[in-house]
């Protein structure tokens, strides 16, 4: 499948910015399961743009706008084409084929296995991997002792799906896997996180991916699912929102630990007090047969064509207000004050750097 996608965000200072300094992982993979045709990054107001390739090897752009600035808009768009079609995996057992991965119980005790995806095994920012997630991870192995690693993966993923319920606004970016478990409702981000603390409980190395859904008529701005290391067929997508595999719909574009990772958007700016940010994405599904459709998300059931992805934080908009916290970002570490009842990474002084705020998945 071949699919055209533009994601753009949007911050608004309350006044004005005079430094902003900021990453973003949007462009997305090329590997064995999808080519990256094309890309093109645009920010607003202009900006030199720095590419690298951090330790998981995504495409990450940096950037600063050191003058003062009212907003900043951030537009990405890729052209990427997926080598399943929309109900044919991407990796693993396709269709009729035996699973031929080895027994979970073995996997997990390969010493070869827990050297080379250390960490992928344990815990991260939003993976803690504690009593709750373990006891869920219990009674899964205990319902199968013999299972292969695959069907583990698989059955994960559809216990997610069947005990929580997906709902927005009950989770934040920041949420951990315990408020999931706690609450029994979230989003993509939510459970990603989830079957990755499932999977590593198990011995099974697990992380977390960033990237887009095809073909539905609302999604959040950006989707998350989790990759398992399965012998023999490597790193195996398993969608725990669809408790399902992915498939030639779902595009990736970076690869993490967690959420902490790979955040669509990480930075600092000093002034511009609150931030006002908006985000939405839009895109197009080429079809061989129909062409190239376009599709704009507008709301409920007015598209036309195949919308790719559209978020609205919140109720079309997300108003951060100021908190603070300790950050490290490169070679620069900033300690901002506290106060209760703020959002970490902020603070209300005009001249204290703080953080942009993120996009949940």
């Amino acid at each position: 499948m071949r699919f055209s996608v533009t994601h753009r965000t949007a911050y608004t200072y309350a006044s004005p910015a005079h430094e902003s300094f900021n990453e973003v992982r949007l462009q997305p993979v090329s590997g064995k399961t999808q080519t990256c045709l094309d890309f093109d990054l645009t920010i607003d107001p202009p900006a030199t743009v720095i590419t690298f390739r951090d330790y998981y090897g995504n495409s990450v752009h940096d950037f600063g706008v050191p003058y003062q600035h009212d907003h900043l808009t951030i537009e990405a768009a890729s052209d990427v084409v997926t080598f399943a079609d929309a109900d044919v995996p991407l990796s693993g057992p396709r269709g009729d084929e035996p699973d031929t991965s080895p027994p979970l119980a073995r996997l997990a005790d390969d010493p070869l296995i827990a050297d080379e995806y250390a960490e992928f095994l344990g815990l991260s920012t939003y993976v803690a991997l504690d009593a709750a997630s373990e006891g869920v991870a219990r009674a899964l192995l205990a319902a199968a002792p013999e299972t292969t690693t695959f069907a583990f993966l698989q059955r994960a993923s559809v216990y997610i799906r069947d005990h929580y319920t997906y709902q927005l606004g009950t989770t934040n970016v920041h949420s951990t896997v315990a408020d999931v478990i706690a609450g029994g409702s979230g989003v993509c981000q939510d459970f990603a996180h989830l079957l990755l603390s499932l999977c590593r409980h198990a011995g099974l190395p697990a992380r977390y991916v960033s990237g887009y859904l095809g073909d539905i008529t609302e999604s959040s701005a950006s989707h998350a699912w989790a990759e398992a290391f399965v012998p023999p067929y490597g790193w195996v997508g398993v969608d725990a929102t669809l408790g399902a595999p992915c498939t030639g719909r779902h595009v990736k574009i970076a690869v993490g630990r967690d959420y902490a990772d790979v955040a669509v958007v990480r930075g600092t700016y000093r002034g511009g007090a609150e931030a006002l940010m908006t985000v939405e994405v839009h895109g197009a599904v080429r079809d061989e047969s129909q062409g190239l459709t376009m599709a704009r998300a507008v709301g409920r059931d007015r598209t036309r064509g195949k919308l790719i992805q559209y978020q609205t934080v919140g109720a079309m908009s997300q108003l951060q207000r100021l908190g603070a916290m300790t950050q490290t970002l490169g070679t620069m570490t900033q300690t901002l004050h506290a106060e209760p009842g703020y959002l970490p990474g902020q603070s209300d002084e005009p001249d204290v750097p703080r953080q942009q705020p993120q996009q949940q998945q």
